[in-house]
């Protein structure tokens, strides 16, 4: 699955990125921008989501029946966002070996992934902590 081409991150326009130090990108448009000329906080949020699922499903391509609900999250805006976003992620708190020894012991998991954006300028300005509870079949 590709999450871009979900129908409310097309919509949005969820682009993946060619540049392989991040995951994901939201276009410099007019239609991100806030009442000050920022990037949107919800253009940000959807980004970073969209970006912690797209992380998921490249790390457990290989298993099968693999079932992901966002149970929580935890967002900080650092700076504000200008122009084009681009997102990285990566686990936070554990590792992808204890990841699926949960899955083939219990047949599920909560997995953190921590969702970082950073603007045109390189600036980092969002940090999100999504807490996914997975279910394998």
């Amino acid at each position: 699955m590709n999450v871009c081409d979900l129908p409310f991150n097309k919509f949005v326009g969820l682009e993946p990125y060619d540049n392989p130090e991040y995951l994901l990108m939201l276009k410099n448009k007019k239609e991100y921008l806030n009442h000050l000329e920022t990037v949107h906080a919800s253009a940000q949020f959807a980004l970073a989501e969209a970006t912690s699922g797209h992380f998921l499903l490249n790390e457990f391509r290989e298993l099968t029946g693999i079932i992901p609900v966002v149970r929580k999250t935890e967002t900080k805006f650092k700076k504000p966002a200008y122009g084009c976003v681009y997102s990285k992620a990566s686990f936070a708190g554990t590792d992808k070996t204890k990841i699926i020894e949960e899955l083939n012991t219990r047949h599920r998991a909560l997995i953190t992934v921590r969702v970082e954006l950073f603007d045109s300028g390189k600036n980092f300005v969002m940090q999100s902590d999504f807490e996914w509870f997975i279910v394998q079949k």
